[in-house]
Parts: structure tokens; sequence; C-alpha cells
């Protein structure tokens, strides 16, 4: 008699471990479907953002050697600025100790 109420016991607690199971799966499936919604609802809008970032990809490929001359063109221009200003102080620095010297 012990025996077949000890059996009961632990049919009733697989019965219980396999009900939780089946419940968890359910919520599981649940979760999974209401993605697979989101996301068969925002395909079509992520595909016109990928196009979009493609577009915009090939036109800063086709800008970039533009602001790259640009670039250069300034950078150019600062520095021989600066070398323009560094003879010019070198050259009156010169002539002050020219000039000093006679008089």
């Amino acid at each position: 008699m012990l025996f077949y109420f000890l059996i009961s016991i632990v049919f009733i607690a697989e019965i219980v471990i396999a009900f939780a199971t089946v419940t968890g799966l359910f919520k599981l499936n649940k979760v999974v479907n209401e993605y697979n919604s989101f996301i068969k609802e925002t395909q079509p809008l992520i595909k016109d953002i990928m196009v979009t970032s493609r577009k915009l990809s090939e036109q800063f490929a086709e800008l970039a050697p533009i602001i790259v001359k640009k670039i250069k063109s300034t950078l150019t221009n600062i520095i021989a600025g600066q070398l323009k200003s560094a003879l010019g102080a070198i050259t009156f620095w010169l002539v002050k100790k020219e000039v000093e010297k006679h008089v």
C-alpha cells in the first residue's frame, strides 16, 4: 500500500512538472509570435532604411574626393601663411640687427 502511495506522489509530481513545462512553452510561443509579427510589420520599413543608407553611402563616396581636395588646399594655405609669417619675422629680425649695427 505504501509503495502505491509513493508511486502516486511521484506521478502527481511528474504531472505538475509537465504542466509547468507546457505552460512555459505556451508563454514562450506567445512571445515568439509577438516578435515575429513585429518583425513582419517592420520588414518593409527596414528595407527602406537600408536602401536610403546605401544611397547615402554612395553619395558620400562621390563627395569624399572633393572634401579631401578642400582639406588639402586649406592645409596648404595655412602652411604657406605660416611660412610667409616666419620668413617675414626672420627678415625683420635680420634687418633690425643690421640697422642696429650701423646706428
